[in-house]
């Protein structure tokens, strides 16, 4: 049995996860083809500054452990990209929102079931 929170011993479970994003993003490019879409409708400081204080909002949710949830990790790590001016900068904290989302659907993953099983397995 797989144990939460153990790194080395989730990694089949995040191989598993890896190929059904992979997959995911195979039935997308069959379905639109090579996507090229803008990076922002404007370059208003005023969306870049909205998006920080929308990721600032979701940071003080995250510093109480009472209110703390996949849902405010997740969109702290997207407002912060969505907020940054700069591409690098939004690459970067995108590919952590990415892993994020690798890590709560590893947690729904591993999580014990009420029966005692794994769930996701």
């Amino acid at each position: 049995m797989v144990k939460p929170g153990d790194f080395l011993a989730n990694a089949r479970v995040r191989a598993a996860l890896t190929r059904e994003v992979l997959e995911e993003r195979m039935r997308q490019h069959r379905k639109y083809g090579q996507q090229q879409h803008r990076h922002r409708i404007s370059f208003d400081q005023a969306d870049f500054d909205y998006h920080a204080r929308l990721a600032d909002i979701e940071r003080l949710i995250n510093a109480d452990p009472a209110t703390k949830s996949w849902q405010s990790i997740l969109l702290e790590q997207v407002y912060a990209a969505m907020a940054a001016d700069e591409l690098p900068v939004a690459r970067q904290r995108l590919v952590k929102a990415a892993a994020v989302i690798f890590a709560w659907i590893e947690d729904i993953d591993t999580r014990p079931a009420p029966g005692g099983g794994v769930d996701g397995s």
